[in-house]
């Protein structure tokens, strides 16, 4: 089942530890694949700080390292401007997407209802190694899942 809304993915914290360390938050790959199954690749999109090389140049090696999909690395990218995340800028009606983050104060406070609240994936500065008890994609997809009706 396909909905008609785009899925905005934040990188830093959400999928990955942040774009120096690089570490997939476990689950990665089957998350994105119900992800496509929900929304469609061409109706997903990063939201990230991170720029745009940068972003291709992690998504390439997520790709890579078969932690991600092939068609991660060609994902709409929306370039964050701005003191918050603006859903505007993945489209004009705020209410056709739903955004994954997992740090609330960066969205803008009239479009929090359209955030589904993640855990953060290790402090993102942090040394430690990868918390590969991390089930936060599961929990995710059971609210999306119930959000859309599937």
């Amino acid at each position: 089942m396909i909905v008609d809304l785009t899925f905005a993915l934040v990188l830093e914290g959400v999928l990955i530890t942040n774009a120096v360390s690089q570490f997939p938050r476990p689950g990665l790959m089957q998350f994105l694949k119900e992800c496509e199954v929900l929304f469609g690749e061409e109706n997903i999109c990063i939201f990230t700080t991170v720029d745009e090389t940068r972003f291709r140049e992690v998504a390439t090696g997520l790709v890579y390292e078969k932690y991600a999909p092939e068609w991660f690395f060609t994902i709409r990218y929306i370039e964050w401007v701005g003191e918050h995340k603006d859903l505007r800028f993945v489209d004009d009606d705020i209410n056709r997407v739903i955004i994954i983050d997992d740090y609330p104060p960066y969205i803008k406070s009239s479009q929090k209802h359209r955030l589904l609240q993640i855990n953060q994936y290790l402090d993102n500065y942090t040394h430690e190694a990868p918390d590969m008890s991390d089930i936060e994609f599961e929990r995710v997809l059971e609210l999306l899942k119930r959000e859309l009706g599937s």
